[in-house]
């Protein structure tokens, strides 16, 4: 059999030179290949070479095969030291045919994660909401090749990268909201026919075990709010707000003053202000001790005029909210803050007050039901009011 010799060839486009070496596999089926100098094409001639002088024309492994098995071994080293089971590579490979048979026509999965982001963009949602849908769809697409076929991906192939992520040490709650905007990718790319069905739907995700909310006490809030109107009188509109009316940290950030009608005594909390794809517009009754802080506020210098919280942009608005409140907090020696826990703290003393669980859910723009709300009930709340909130 001949001995394969690299060929100059120039790309007509960029002028650049390459050495191309042709050749048939074990099974007489021609390959190219192309090298940038003429040493590597010569180096490859010489693999073919010894391939063939060690194992014939009918070698039953080439080199292309003593490759991937190296591949292979090291995956599933790395596997076997995580602690992870291992499939037989035979139904690896089995289950990888199948795959390139069903989605071989779909573009690879990289390229469906980019378009999916562009779009997002495009739609102009917020900056903390795009941040987080690139890091999981990142973490998702970490269990996955990037170039595999988008429409290859089984939901069996969904379950076993959520179970990888469990027994990697991600919570519950952390891989329900990477399933989630994994979702949200397929979903988008099966409206637009790029892949046939969404592998997430019937992936189950996982039970998440509702936890105790951390919450403030009326003296601590207090306390919060006549250090800010001492040391920082602009953060009070806010920081009022923000406990009063149970809003979130985002909608605080872009809700203006006009939006607030104290004649009705009414927080409205437009499509724009609230919480990105809802485009539902809701009220919330605005008690008469988040007025007694607006006008103490108002008295201290702070006009009632343009955003609560300045910034031309969300991010911007979030940046100053946070520090702000950070100051705050040190001045008022509140070393532990829970997870929204002025929203939080909001719904737990609505719910104990009024008893009225689909109300409060209206409210806060909730559309998860009541079980969570029921959840989060303050507990040995006594008599809450509104008195113990006066400045």
């Amino acid at each position: 059999m001949k001995t394969p010799k690299p060929r100059e060839w120039t790309d007509n486009k960029t002028g650049r030179k390459y050495w191309r070496v042709r050749w048939n596999d074990v099974n007489g089926k021609e390959n190219v290949k192309v090298f940038g100098t003429p040493q590597a094409a010569e180096d490859h001639v010489k693999v073919i070479m010894a391939e063939r002088k060690r194992h014939g024309r009918a070698a039953a492994v080439n080199s292309d095969e003593i490759s991937a098995l190296a591949i292979w071994r090291d995956y599933m080293a790395k596997e076997h030291t995580a602690g992870r089971d291992v499939p037989a590579l035979r139904d690896v490979l089995k289950g990888a045919i199948e795959r390139l048979k069903v989605g071989s026509t779909t573009m690879p999965l990289g390229e469906l994660r980019k378009k999916f982001e562009d779009a997002k963009e495009r739609e102009q949602v917020s900056s903390r909401h795009l941040t987080t849908l690139k890091s999981r769809l990142k973490t998702f697409l970490s269990y996955f090749d990037t170039e595999e076929p988008s429409g290859a991906v089984t939901t069996e192939d969904v379950e076993k990268a959520m179970a990888s992520m469990r027994a990697g040490g991600s919570t519950a709650q952390t891989v329900k909201g990477i399933r989630q905007a994994a979702h949200g990718l397929f979903a988008w790319a099966v409206k637009r026919k790029l892949v046939s069905k969404n592998p997430v739907t019937d992936a189950d995700a996982p039970k998440v075990i509702l936890g105790e909310v951390g919450i403030l006490t009326p003296s601590q809030l207090k306390g919060l709010l006549r250090t800010a109107l001492r040391d920082n009188p602009r953060l009070v509109p806010a920081l009022a707000v923000w406990a009063f009316c149970g809003v979130r940290r985002a909608e605080v950030t872009r809700l203006r003053f006009d939006e607030m009608d104290l004649e009705r005594k009414e927080l409205r909390i437009s499509a724009a202000v609230g919480k990105k794809g809802r485009g539902k517009v809701r009220y919330v009754p605005m008690p008469d001790v988040l007025l007694d802080w607006l006008g103490a506020a108002e008295a201290a210098g702070v006009a009632p005029l343009g955003k609560l919280v300045p910034g031309d942009n969300d991010q911007r608005s979030e940046g100053i909210l946070n520090e702000w409140l950070k100051v705050a907090r040190a001045g008022a020696g509140i070393t532990v803050w829970p997870k929204n826990a002025l929203r939080h703290s909001f719904t737990s003393y609505a719910c104990a007050m009024t008893d009225d669980y689909p109300k409060v859910a209206a409210w806060l723009g909730h559309s998860g039901g009541t079980e969570l709300l029921e959840a989060r009930k303050a507990q040995n709340t006594g008599q809450i009011t509104e008195d113990q909130m006066l400045v």
